[in-house]
């Protein structure tokens, strides 16, 4: 009996094993990536880089990460209570919003060059 979708490329199944700490990061990665997980995990396996270009749904979603990571923050009364998926979690988040600023602060430098060459005359 044919499989129903016939022309389908992808016909072989692979599955494996995460830790919950591994688990977020896929999905935290994948969703700033704008890809699906699949797509995520296949371009790491083939060593391919990710072109990102934030998007309003990539800042959304950053923001609604940091926002959980600062509710869980905010519970802690002392940092010895931090265990180690949020320590990894606020690690990674900042990285992404590290790597944001950097993009953002070259465009902003070159609006600010653009308009710092405009000659006004009154």
């Amino acid at each position: 009996m044919p499989c129903p979708n016939y022309r389908r490329k992808r016909t072989i199944s692979k599955a494996f094993r995460v830790s919950p700490e591994e688990n977020e990061r896929i999905e935290l990665l994948s969703k700033a990536a704008g890809v699906t997980q699949q797509e995520y995990i296949m371009t790491k396996l083939e060593d391919k880089e990710f072109t990102i270009v934030p998007d309003i749904r990539t800042y959304k979603m950053l923001r609604d990460e940091m926002r959980a990571v600062y509710q869980e923050l905010s519970r802690l009364r002392d940092c010895s209570e931090m265990d180690e998926l949020l320590a990894a979690r606020v690690s990674l988040l900042s990285d992404l919003f590290t790597g944001l600023k950097g993009k953002a602060a070259c465009q902003m430098d070159k609006e600010d060059a653009v308009i710092a060459e405009l000659n006004r005359d009154l």
